[in-house]
C-alpha cells in the first residue's frame, strides 16, 4: 500500500478542481497525516466562494509532498479508500487486543460486529435531471463534431462499424465468442493494434499467452498496418527476414502507446479486482482482454453461475465507471461442434450473462475449405443501429493482414 504521505497529498491537490470536490465524501478525521490541509480546503470555499489553487495550498501547507501533483485524482480516491478501510480494520483489531487475548469468544463477536459497521464512503450517484441540461447540449455538440469529420469513437477492426461513423464508445462490453483454435487471439490484439494506432491509450491483457507471444504477434499485426511484409512463422521460429527492415519497424514503435500483461504481480491468478487496480494506476482509454473465462469474479464461495454474473457485470461497471471501452473474448463449449457455423451465447459457459451485459456481442468461425477466411456474426449490437448479420473477414495472420471484405458483407 503507498504510502500516506505520497496519497493524501495528491488528493488534497485534486481538490482544487469542483467536480472532484463534489465527489470527495470524507471529512478531516479519515486523514492520516492530512487532515489539517482538508480543513484549510473547506475553510477557504467558505470564506471566498471558491476553492483555493494547488499554489494556495502549498504555500499554506509546504509539508505536501509535490510529486504527487501528477497523480491522477480517481486513483488517488481509491487508493485513499483502501487506506481508510485498512485503518479502520486495524484499529478493530487493535482496539481488542487485550480481550483477544483473556475472552477470545468475546473478543471475536466484538471484532465481528466492529467490522460488519465499517464501511466504504461511495461518491453519490443520484442527479438531479435538469441539473446536466447544458453539459448533454455540448456532449451532443462534441459528438457531431466528430461525426462530421467522420469517426466517433475508437476505430473497430470492422469496415461495416466504422463507416456508419461510432466506433466503441466509452462505457461499452464489446464481447467476442468463438471456439478454441479460431483466431480469438489474433483478433484481440488486430482490436488492440487499430484503437494504439488511432492515438488511444490501450491496455491488452492475456491469460492465455505469454507477453513476448502477444508482442511478437502484434509486432506483426501493427507491421501489416505500417506497410511492411515479415513473416509471423520467420520471427517466431527465427528464420531468415529483412533484418534493416525489422529494426526501423521496432525503432518507428518507440512512443506508441500501448500497455500489454499477462501477469499481475501477487496474484496467482487474474481477478476482476486485479484489472480494476490496472485501470486506475494506468488510465487505458481501451482495454481488450483475452480469455475473459479464466478470470476470477473474487469469490470462490458462490456458485459458478453467480461467479461468471459478478464477473460479466462487474466489467461492464468497471468500463462504465471509468469511461472507457473493453474488447473481450471467450471460448465456445463442446456444443458447438459445426466448425463452420458462428457459435451462439448458449455455446457459452453462461453466455447469456455475457451477452446481457455486453453492449456488442460478435460470433466467429472458420470457413469451409478456406483457411485465409473467418465469419464474423453479430449477435448484439448497441440499439440495432447495424444493417448486416455477418461480416467476412479475409485472413492471413501469418503475414498479420485481417480485414474485412467489404464486398462479401451481409451476403452469406
Amino acid at each position: 500500500m503507498e504510502n500516506y504521505d505520497y496519497i493524501e497529498s495528491g488528493l488534497i491537490l485534486g481538490l482544487t478542481e469542483k467536480k472532484n470536490f463534489n465527489k470527495f465524501k470524507y471529512t478531516s478525521q479519515d486523514f492520516a497525516q492530512h487532515g489539517d490541509a482538508f480543513k484549510f480546503v473547506n475553510k477557504y470555499l467558505d470564506s471566498y466562494g471558491e476553492l483555493p489553487s494547488t499554489n494556495t495550498i502549498c504555500e499554506n501547507y509546504p509539508t505536501l509532498d509535490d510529486a504527487a501533483r501528477n497523480l491522477t485524482f480517481e486513483y488517488a480516491l481509491d487508493t485513499f479508500k483502501d487506506q481508510v478501510l485498512f485503518r479502520q480494520v486495524v484499529g478493530s483489531f487493535q482496539k481488542n487486543k487485550a480481550m483477544l487475548l483473556e475472552k477470545p469468544k468475546d473478543a471475536y463477536a466484538q471484532i465481528v460486529t466492529a467490522l460488519q459497521d465499517i464501511g466504504l464512503v461511495y461518491d453519490e450517484d443520484v442527479t438531479n435531471y435538469d441539473s446536466g441540461h447544458l453539459e448533454r447540449y455540448n456532449e451532443w455538440k462534441r459528438k457531431n463534431a466528430l461525426r462530421q469529420e467522420g469517426m466517433m469513437g475508437i476505430p473497430t477492426p470492422f469496415e461495416s462499424i466504422n463507416k456508419i461513423g461510432v466506433g466503441w464508445m466509452p462505457g461499452e462490453l464489446i464481447s467476442l465468442f468463438a471456439r478454441p483454435a479460431m483466431g480469438k487471439t489474433w483478433l484481440c490484439v488486430h482490436a488492440a493494434a487499430v484503437a494504439m494506432m488511432a492515438g488511444y491509450k490501450t491496455l491488452l491483457i492475456s491469460t492465455e499467452m505469454p507477453t513476448n507471444s502477444i508482442s511478437l504477434r502484434t509486432d506483426i499485426v501493427l507491421a501489416n498496418m505500417m506497410g511492411y511484409n515479415f513473416s509471423h512463422k520467420a520471427l517466431r521460429n527465427g528464420d531468415a527476414i529483412d533484418e534493416e527492415a525489422y529494426k526501423d519497424f521496432l525503432i518507428k514503435l518507440n512512443g506508441r502507446n500501448m500497455l500489454i500483461c499477462d501477469h499481475i504481480e501477487g496474484q496467482q491468478g487474474m481477478s476482476l479486482d486485479a484489472i480494476s487496480g490496472l485501470v486506475r494506476k494506468h488510465q487505458p482509454d481501451f482495454i481488450v482482454l483475452d480469455g475473459v473465462y479464466l478470470i476470477s469474479s473474487g469469490d470462490g464461495k458462490k456458485a459458478m453461475w453467480e461467479q461468471s454474473h459478478s464477473l460479466f457485470y462487474g466489467l461492464k461497471n468497471l468500463v462504465m465507471s471509468h469511461n472507457i471501452a473493453m474488447f473481450v473474448s471467450t471460448q465456445a463449449n463442446r456444443d458447438a461442434a459445426d466448425l463452420y457455423a458462428p457459435p451462439r451465447a448458449e455455446h457459452v459457459a453462461f453466455g447469456d450473462a455475457l451477452l446481457r451485459a455486453s453492449d456488442v456481442a460478435l460470433s466467429m468461425c472458420m470457413v469451409e475449405e478456406n483457411d485465409f477466411q473467418r465469419i464474423i456474426q453479430y449477435q448484439k449490437y448497441r440499439d440495432g443501429e447495424l444493417n448486416i448479420d455477418n461480416s467476412m473477414l479475409s485472413w492471413d495472420v501469418d503475414r498479420g493482414s485481417i480485414k474485412e471484405d467489404m464486398q462479401l458483407a451481409g451476403e452469406f
